[in-house]
C-alpha cells in the first residue's frame, strides 16, 4: 500500500478510536436493547458526570435495566438514588413500587406507589386541579394510612376546594401520625387563624416555629404572632 494510503487509514483509525474514547455513554445508557451495555453505560456516565442535571435519570435508566435483568435489590437502590435526587419523578417511583412487588415486598410496595400517587395530587394542586388532587391523596391514604405527608397534602387540596373542615381534619391526622410535621402545624395554624379560633392558632405557630422553619416561612410566623398579640 503506497505511503499515502497508509497514512489516511492510520489517521481514520485514530479518529475513530478517539471518538470511541470521547463517545458520551449516555447513549448507551438510554437504549434497552442490550442491558449490560446500558448498565455499563449510566455507570459511566456517572462516573464521569456526577454533577451533571441528568444524573438522576441516569440512576433511573440504570435501575430499569437492572429490573429487566431480574436484579431487584440492585433496581431498588438506583431508584432511591434517583428520588432521592428528584422526588418528583413519577416514573420512578412508580419503577420502584414496581421493583419491591417483583422483589416479593408487598409492604414497601404499597408504600412506594402511595409515594407516587402523593406526588401526582401535589402537581395536580399546582395547576389548579384540587378535586383531581383529592383523589389521588385519598387513594395514596387508602395504600398507606399511615403517611403523614398524603394526609397534609389532601388537606391543602380541600382547602383549596373550600373544605375548612377537612382540610383541618387532614392537618390534624398528619399531627397525630407526625408530631415534628412543622408543615402541617403551619397550615392548620393559618386555618385556625382565620376561623378567628386566636388560642388554636397560637399554638400552632408556636408549634411550627418550634421546629426550626426557613428564614422567610420564620419571618411570616413570627409576624402573625406578633398580629395576633402573642409572642414567639
Amino acid at each position: 500500500m503506497p505511503l499515502k494510503r497508509l497514512l489516511v487509514a492510520g489517521i481514520l483509525s485514530l479518529l475513530l478510536a478517539a471518538t470511541e474514547v470521547t463517545a458520551n455513554p449516555i447513549d448507551d445508557c438510554n437504549q434497552s436493547a442490550d442491558l449490560e451495555k446500558q448498565i455499563d453505560g449510566c455507570t459511566e456516565f456517572l462516573q464521569l458526570n456526577p454533577f451533571s442535571p441528568h444524573v438522576a435519570l441516569a440512576y433511573g435508566r440504570r435501575a430499569e435495566a437492572y429490573v429487566n435483568k431480574g436484579d431487584f435489590a440492585r433496581a431498588i437502590a438506583d431508584f432511591d438514588q434517583a428520588i432521592e435526587i428528584d422526588p418528583r419523578q413519577a416514573r420512578f417511583l412508580v419503577g420502584r413500587g414496581l421493583a419491591h412487588r417483583a422483589h416479593g415486598d408487598l409492604d414497601s410496595a404499597l408504600s412506594r406507589f402511595a409515594d407516587a400517587l402523593v406526588n401526582r395530587c401535589v402537581a395536580y394542586e399546582d395547576k389548579g386541579q384540587a378535586e383531581l388532587a383529592v383523589k389521588d391523596c385519598t387513594a395514596a391514604i387508602a395504600l398507606n394510612p399511615t403517611d403523614a405527608v398524603a394526609y397534609n397534602d389532601r388537606g391543602v387540596a380541600y382547602e383549596k376546594t373550600g373544605n375548612i373542615d377537612g382540610a383541618l381534619a387532614d392537618y390534624s391526622k398528619a399531627i397525630e401520625l407526625d408530631p415534628s410535621y412543622r408543615d402541617a402545624f403551619a397550615n392548620r395554624a393559618v386555618l385556625y387563624d382565620h376561623k378567628g379560633d386566636k388560642e388554636l392558632a397560637i399554638a400552632d405557630y408556636r408549634a411550627a416555629l418550634a421546629k426550626n422553619p426557613a428564614p422567610g416561612d420564620r419571618k411570616d410566623i413570627e409576624s402573625a404572632l406578633e398580629r395576633l398579640g402573642a409572642t414567639p
